[in-house]
């Protein structure tokens, strides 16, 4: 065997594993998804984004068979690393005022969110858009709450990709009001109010990437190479601005961005 031919069976091999081993992930977290059991993660690994993402359309795909995703999570710890993705389905895509069964959830975490719902369509296509682009197909921004859960046993100590083949831990999208001149609101001065319970966070100017529309783009491109099409109603969440906050059992938790609107949701 020449080592030519040896480096070429070597990379089938490693790409045969990394099938599998997508497969297999795939596979736990949708018996996890079904049975709100938590996967047990240990024996298997993802090595790639590339693999969180395969396992995250494989796991789509089985759940809600022939949906598209009504949503979208986009979000990072700043603008210097590349940010992540997960679909929301429309099932998960709640509005305000909302209630949740806390009891089927494992982490009951909850995020305040700055969220972008599209006018016009922003379908796949080879030239990408311009800024001025798709800040034109968004008609508003809405406050957000995202709701946080896991499927993975070991979820503090599990890997970054197997979060994010977890669909970065979203389990739902609750979505109040906002504004349609959103282009005016200066997002390094937003101030935030959330109320979990008794407890309350404020921050003000708190976003990762300063504002937030900065991450539409990047979903953009992100969608189309997964082989979606944005469309008229899709909404689009940028990430939390007090951090992740986790609620109990009988709390109203209410996100108000002063200037633009507020979203609920109720833990029963």
């Amino acid at each position: 065997m020449t080592r030519d031919t040896a480096n070429k069976a070597l990379v089938h091999a490693m790409r045969k594993r990394g099938a599998d081993a997508v497969a297999k992930a795939a596979r736990l977290l949708v018996k996890a998804h079904r049975s709100r059991t938590p996967a047990a993660t240990d024996d298997i690994e993802l090595r790639t984004e590339g693999d969180a993402y395969s396992v995250q359309a494989q796991v789509f795909a089985a759940l809600w068979p022939g949906a598209r995703p009504a949503a979208w999570k986009a979000g990072g710890p700043s603008d210097k690393v590349e940010p992540t993705a997960a679909p929301i389905p429309p099932e998960n895509l709640l509005h305000s005022p909302a209630s949740v069964v806390g009891a089927r959830m494992h982490m009951l975490g909850v995020e305040a969110e700055i969220a972008f719902r599209l006018a016009k369509d922003l379908p796949p296509r080879t030239r990408p858009y311009s800024e001025r682009a798709i800040a034109a197909a968004v008609g508003e921004v809405l406050v957000a709450i995202e709701l946080c859960d896991t499927r993975l046993a070991n979820w503090k100590k599990t890997s970054g990709l197997w979060k994010l083949a977890d669909f970065q831990n979203n389990d739902g999208l609750v979505i109040g009001s906002g504004s349609k001149d959103w282009q005016k609101i200066d997002f390094l001065k937003q101030e935030v109010e959330f109320r979990i319970g008794t407890r309350v966070a404020r921050a003000k100017g708190a976003h990762s990437f300063g504002n937030p529309f900065r991450l539409l783009p990047w979903l953009v491109r992100h969608a189309a190479k997964r082989g979606h099409g944005l469309h008229a109603g899709d909404v689009i969440t940028t990430g939390a601005w007090t951090g992740l906050e986790i609620a109990k059992v009988g709390d109203e938790v209410t996100a108000r961005f002063p200037g633009i609107g507020e979203a609920t949701v109720r833990i029963n």
